[in-house]
């Protein structure tokens, strides 16, 4: 049974690039395994956080809207509090037994009608 989650979580912001990626592709190897999929992934970047956490100032926010079994969500948790480059994560369980394909036209449907309305703004706000 797969089910839907936004994950989000937040790495030591002063890993290189190559080893952000390899950290970020073992979650993501996890998470998919069984059949999961990650639907939508966002790097949010770099950003200072509202206060310390394990002595780091900044951290680096990635947010997923996936699907997986909740065993791989169990076990990537689990690897994530031992491990010292995550700082922080949060898991939250949005709906059972999703059609990706579905959702993934919804995301996008949405993502588009926030574009135009971006947009639409942008050009009044130039008149």
């Amino acid at each position: 049974m797969l089910r839907e989650y936004e994950f989000t979580f937040i790495t030591n912001s002063q890993l290189s690039d190559e080893d952000t990626k390899k950290l970020l592709e073992k979650y993501e190897t996890i998470l998919a395994a069984d059949g999961g999929q990650v639907i939508k992934k966002d790097d949010w970047g770099t950003k200072k956080l509202a206060f310390p956490i394990k002595k780091h100032f900044r951290g680096r926010y990635v947010h997923y809207d996936l699907t997986c079994k909740p065993k791989h969500l169990a076990e990537a948790e689990r690897l994530m509090r031992i491990d010292d480059n995550v700082l922080r994560y949060l898991s939250v369980r949005i709906g059972e037994n999703v059609d990706v394909d579905v959702r993934k036209a919804q995301i996008a449907k949405l993502e588009a009608e926030a574009a135009r309305q971006r947009e639409n703004a942008l050009s009044q706000k130039i008149q």
